[in-house]
C-alpha cells in the first residue's frame, strides 16, 4: 500500500500509527508534519526515517516537495490525524485519493470560530471516511456533515506486552505514590490534582506526587508548589520519552486523570489500567463506559477535589481490595483496547480503500 499520513511528529500516538504500517516492507510511507519530534517521540521518529519519507513543512525545501508530492505523486490514500491547521494540505489532494480523517477531541469538541467550523464542515464533507475512537466523536462529525455509514470506531490501543507492570501496587516499604501525566494545559485540570495533593500531604507523611509532562502552566504550578511548601513531596518530572513513561507507571500506585473532556478513553489512562494501576478519573467523555466505579477503578466530578481526596483516603483504608481492583483494570485493556486488535481493523480499511 502506498499512504501518506499527515500527522504531528510530536504525538506519541500517530508515531506508533505510523509505526505499524512502516513495518510491513510492502508499504510506502510519506509522513508530512508541521514539526519536530520531541523527547517522547525522538527515539521513535529517528528509528522510522530508515522506513518512511518524511518531510518536515516547518523546513521551506520540504514545504515545497511536499506541495510537488501531493499534487504528482502516486500515493493512494491519505490519513490525517488531528484535524487542525496542517489538514490544509488536503486541498491539494486530488478526487482520485481516498482521504480518511482522524479526530482526536479537541479539535472538534472545543469552541470553534465561524471560519474553523466552515473548514471542518468542508473537510469532512471532501472526506472518504472517518477512524475515531468514540461515539461522541462520530456524533460530532455527523452534526457536522459526515455519513454516518463511513464510521469505524477505533482505539489507539495499547502493547500489553510492552506496557505491564514489574511491581505491584503499594510494595514500596511504606512510601505511596501518586502519578498524573496529562498536559498541563487548562483542559486537563491538573491544578485539581495539585489541590488533592495539598490536603492529602498535610494528613499523610508516607505519600508523594508526581507530575509528568509538560505545559504552558508549568511555571505557575511550581510556583504555587514552592508558595506552599511541597517542593519535597511533589515533583514535576517533565515531558518524558517511553522508557521514563514506563517507569513512571511502575513507579505510581495510583494514577489520576483530571481531564475536563476527552476525545474515547484516553490513552494515559487506559495505559496505566494495563500496568494494573488504581485508576481515578473525571466522570465525563467515555471514562464511565471503561471505568465502574469501585470494581475496575474510580470516578469523580470534573474540578472536585474534595472528592477526589475522599476517594484517596478509601484506597488507603482498603488496599488488598483494590489490588485486586487494579488486576480487573488491566483485563479490560487486554479484550477490548488491544494495539494489534485496532490496528488490524484499521489494516482492513486501507485494503477496502485500496482495493
Amino acid at each position: 500500500m502506498n499512504i501518506i499520513f499527515i500527522a504531528s511528529s510530536i504525538s506519541i500516538h500517530s508515531t506508533r500509527w505510523i509505526k505499524y504500517f512502516a513495518n510491513d516492507p510492502q508499504n510506502k510511507i510519506v509522513w508530512i508534519t508541521s514539526s519536530n519530534p520531541n523527547k517522547e517521540t525522538y527515539k521513535e521518529v529517528k528509528k522510522l526515517k530508515q522506513k518512511v519519507k518524511i518531510y518536515n513543512t516547518k523546513n521551506f525545501l520540504d514545504f515545497i516537495l511536499t506541495i510537488k508530492f501531493l499534487l504528482f505523486g502516486k500515493n493512494d490514500l491519505v490519513h490525517i490525524h488531528y484535524l487542525g491547521w496542517h489538514s490544509l494540505w488536503s486541498l491539494l489532494i486530488f478526487p482520485h485519493r481516498k482521504l480518511i480523517l482522524t479526530p482526536w477531541g479537541s479539535d472538534l469538541l472545543t469552541h470553534k470560530s465561524y471560519l474553523q467550523r466552515m473548514w471542518l464542515r468542508f473537510l469532512i464533507k471532501i472526506s472518504n471516511f472517518i477512524i475515531c475512537d468514540s461515539q461522541r466523536l462520530k456524533n460530532a462529525s455527523i452534526k457536522l456533515g459526515a455519513k454516518r455509514n463511513s464510521f469505524l470506531i477505533s482505539m489507539f490501543g495499547i502493547d500489553t506486552n510492552i506496557y505491564k507492570k514489574t511491581r505491584n501496587i503499594f510494595s514500596k516499604n511504606k512510601k505511596i505514590i501518586i502519578g498524573s501525566n496529562r498536559k498541563l494545559e487548562i483542559i486537563y485540570d491538573v491544578k485539581t490534582f495539585i489541590l488533592a495533593a495539598k490536603i492529602i500531604c498535610k494528613k499523610y507523611k508516607n505519600i508523594d506526587f508526581l507530575i509528568a509532562g509538560n505545559g504552558s502552566l508549568l511555571a505557575s504550578f511550581k510556583e504555587y508548589i514552592k508558595k506552599v511548601n511541597l517542593e519535597k513531596r511533589v515533583t514535576f518530572k517533565g515531558l518524558l520519552n517511553r522508557k521514563e513513561m514506563l517507569d513512571f507507571y511502575n513507579n505510581v500506585d495510583i494514577y489520576i486523570s483530571t481531564s475536563l473532556s476527552d476525545g474515547g478513553l484516553s490513552s494515559s489512562i487506559a495505559e496505566a489500567m494495563a500496568f494494573e494501576r488504581i485508576v481515578i478519573a473525571t466522570n465525563n467523555s467515555d471514562n464511565k463506559k471503561w471505568i465502574k466505579h469501585e470494581k475496575n477503578g474510580y470516578l469523580f466530578k470534573n474540578k472536585d477535589y474534595d472528592q477526589l481526596v475522599r476517594l484517596i483516603e478509601g484506597i488507603l483504608k482498603n488496599k488488598k481490595q483494590n489490588v485486586l481492583l487494579a488486576n480487573s483494570a488491566r483485563k479490560i485493556i487486554e479484550e477490548k483496547y488491544s494495539y494489534e486488535n485496532e490496528m488490524n481493523k484499521v489494516l482492513a480499511i486501507y485494503k477496502n480503500f485500496i482495493n
